[in-house]
């Protein structure tokens, strides 16, 4: 009897171990809302920083010039996404 009582606690305690291990994966943490705002400054930013960066390696402008574009980029893309 003392046998099966020290494997059922046993049992229980691996078990308990094994939840603790994994309690990410059984109880993930809430998603988070995506803000319409920022999703749309990303894909904004992401396409202007690309023609940019092309225009660079084309040798179109220069660094300093790729710099000055980014920022007025960065400063389009926000007054357009409202943030």
């Amino acid at each position: 009897m003392l046998g099966r009582v020290i494997a059922v606690l046993v049992m229980i305690a691996s078990a308990g171990i094994i939840a603790w291990h994994h309690r990410t994966d059984l109880m993930p943490a809430p998603a988070v809302p995506i803000d319409p705002a920022e999703a749309a400054y990303q894909a904004c930013i992401t396409e202007r920083g690309a023609g940019i960066d092309k225009m660079r390696t084309e040798g179109t402008i220069n660094d300093d010039q790729a710099t000055l574009f980014k920022s007025r980029a960065d400063a389009l893309c926000r007054s357009q996404a409202g943030s």
